[in-house]
């Protein structure tokens, strides 16, 4: 029986340390390949400053183009949400029924494994690589290799020097160098190319270039307007401009990509605040702008995040950031709808005003087309005063 090797990961960059464990793990079981299959978002821990998946599978290409049997599949990727690998692993069976599934891990992974998302199915279906990390772990691996063993999981321990090398400390090289050794030539060339790790998170112009080939011309105009427009109220009501900045050019980062793999991230969240998102499915992307922000972006601002979850819908007790960004979405300049002039003007003069023309404005335009208003928007009204017309012309 024919041999495939799953290595998962973010690989947020590959390095060289990848690449030597593949060749090794290979060269154990006589494998016929090596997956290199990058995560959408990872289930285990943060990734902190997350590249775009494009990217990531880029430099992983890069990476293996000089090994002849190591492939990369975009699986994981295509698929969207967090990437569990009990779900990997039957995808990979249904594709090569009859290839013996082995999955390369590492010391961390390997010692947690009975705490992974239904790892009895992962034993049953694959048998365990286990790539050292560090020195002295070799006992502690042998003990949990027998106690897995009498739990019907399979592992086998590579003979590997140790392997300290990580992601996490070769973007910190890039940030502050700007160069490495620690991964191949060719992608080093793209993280430059990209300017991949070599800026802060919060950097402004770097976000900009960010989120452009996240987003349509259309809407990378509106959100260039957005920003501009929450630090112009920000200016003018003594909010935090830097974060108005920071929540207006990313309030739209998830606007176009899959809906389906955004809901999947909203769900798998729990954060969902009583919301249909299936009969609503243009609050979307507030809530998954929200926890991209952290799950790829490395930003944990809790006000920049909520002013980025609530720009759609507003809620009760709303901080005056996430009013600004919400109010900057409605009447930043490329906005064109009748009463866009009378908006603006409120919002340079009336924040209480303003909330309530936009709220009376959206609710009675949710109303006329049909569709559920959600209990945020709901809540915001309540707190301002503004009455909800029914589908017969009463009110709430």
């Amino acid at each position: 029986m024919s041999q495939t090797v799953l290595y998962g990961g973010t690989f947020n960059p590959i390095h060289r340390g990848h690449l030597d464990i593949c060749v090794r793990a290979r060269q154990a079981v006589d494998a016929r390949r090596v997956l290199l299959m990058p995560a959408a978002q990872p289930p285990h821990k943060s990734a902190g400053w997350l590249a775009p998946d494009q990217d990531r599978l880029a430099m992983c290409a890069l990476a293996a183009r000089e090994y002849d049997l190591i492939q990369v599949d975009d699986w994981e990727i295509r698929r969207g949400g967090r990437s569990y690998t009990v779900d990997t692993l039957g995808h990979l069976a249904a594709v090569f029924p009859e290839e013996e599934l082995w999955l390369l891990i590492g010391t961390d992974m390997f010692l947690t494994f009975t705490q992974w998302h239904r790892w009895e199915e992962i034993g049953k279906m694959a048998s365990l690589l286990v790539a050292s990390r560090e020195e002295g772990d070799r006992e502690r691996l042998l003990d949990q290799q027998q106690k897995l063993a009498e739990r019907g999981v399979r592992s086998r321990l590579l003979q590997n020097p140790p392997m300290p090398m990580s992601s996490t400390q070769i973007r910190e090289e890039l940030r502050r160098d700007g160069t490495t050794g620690k991964v191949c030539p060719q992608v080093l060339d793209y993280i430059r190319e990209k300017e991949l790790y070599l800026h802060p998170p919060e950097e402004l112009d770097y976000l900009r270039r960010y989120i452009r080939p996240l987003m349509t011309d259309y809407r990378y105009r509106h959100s260039l307007g957005v920003e501009k427009q929450a630090v112009k109220m920000a200016r003018r009501f003594g909010a935090d401009q830097q974060k108005a900045a920071l929540a207006g050019i990313l309030h739209d980062v998830c606007k176009d990509m899959p809906k389906g793999a955004l809901l999947q991230n909203i769900l798998e969240s729990g954060i969902i605040n009583g919301i249909d998102f299936k009969a609503s499915p243009q609050l979307i992307h507030s809530y998954a702008g929200a926890l991209y922000l952290q799950s790829h972006m490395d930003i944990h601002d809790l006000e920049v995040i909520e002013a980025v979850r609530y720009h759609t819908t507003a809620r009760a007790g709303m901080s005056l950031l996430e009013t600004v960004v919400y109010l900057a979405d409605l009447t930043s300049e490329d906005r064109e709808y009748p009463d866009v002039g009378e908006m603006r003007r409120l919002c340079d003069t009336d924040l209480r005003k303003a909330m309530i023309h936009a709220l009376t404005h959206t609710v009675k335009e949710l109303t006329r087309k049909q569709k559920p208003i959600c209990p945020d928007t709901l809540g915001a009204c309540k707190e301002y005063g503004v009455t909800i017309p029914t589908m017969n012309g009463g009110v709430l």
